[in-house]
Formats: structure tokens, C-alpha cells, sequence
């Protein structure tokens, strides 16, 4: 009994600490996008808060934002490129709002609004909410294509 209990403590574990280390890497991505587009900041500790603050406030809004687009795919009101499509823009002004509210929250960090549009707009092109469907070819059935 003791065996899987400790087995499964140390599976639990390292499943945290790999969240952790791409958690850390998307964190430490924006804010090195940030400095290179000329945001002020007291220390690059602040310019990490700021980022992270960003996530946190941001995740209710990144939620709606692939909510959306994945209902209008599934519900057939939007192909998946349409969807994706809109996907960007949308995601994009809610990543200025939050990065923005960020801003206003955090004084030691000044974002301008270049930096913050570019963030939001990288931030969206790089994530994909609808992905095309991977089908298994089963024997005697045609693939689909989307």
C-alpha cells in the first residue's frame, strides 16, 4: 500500500512541475516580448507580476473567448477557419483590456500601447482554438476531409 501511495505522490508531483516549467516558459516568453517592445519597469520581478497578474485576470476572458469560437464551430453557424477567424480579433482586444487593467493595477510597470496590442495579437496567432480533427481511417470507411 505504501508503494503506490508514494508512487503516486511522486506521478502527481513531477505532473505540477512540468505545468509549472510551461507555465513558466509562456511567462517568461510575454515578458521578454514586453521588453524587447519597450515597456518601463522597476525590476524584472514587477515585469514577471505583471505578466502573471495578466494570466490570472485574463483567464475568464480566454475561456469565453474559445468558448465562443469552439460553439459557433460545433453548433455549424461558423466553419473552423471562420471561427478561428474570429478567434483573433476577439482574443486580441481582450488581451489589450487585460494587459491594460494589468497596467493601471501595477504602477511600477508602464506598458504603452503598441506593446500591449502586439502582445495581444502575437498571444492570439499563436494559439489555434479549433484544430483540425485527426479521423482514424477505419477499414471500408472514406476519410472525411474538413
Amino acid at each position: 500500500m505504501k508503494k503506490n501511495f508514494w508512487g503516486a505522490v511522486l506521478g502527481v508531483l513531477l505532473v505540477v512541475l512540468l505545468v509549472l516549467a510551461a507555465a513558466a516558459a509562456i511567462v517568461l516568453a510575454d515578458a521578454g516580448l514586453l521588453h524587447l517592445l519597450g515597456v518601463r519597469y522597476a525590476s524584472f520581478g514587477w515585469l514577471i507580476g505583471y505578466v502573471v497578474l495578466s494570466s490570472v485576470i485574463g483567464l475568464p476572458l480566454e475561456l469565453f473567448t474559445n468558448g465562443l469560437a469552439g460553439a459557433l464551430f460545433r453548433l455549424g453557424w461558423a466553419t473552423r477557419r471562420q471561427a478561428n477567424l474570429l478567434y483573433i480579433p476577439l482574443d486580441t482586444l481582450c488581451s489589450a483590456l487585460v494587459f491594460r487593467a494589468a497596467d493601471l493595477l501595477m504602477p511600477q510597470v508602464e506598458a504603452n500601447a503598441l506593446a500591449i496590442l502586439v502582445t495581444g495579437l502575437l498571444s492570439a496567432l499563436c494559439s489555434q482554438p479549433i484544430e483540425k480533427a485527426r479521423q482514424r481511417k477505419r477499414p471500408g470507411q472514406d476519410q472525411e476531409t474538413d
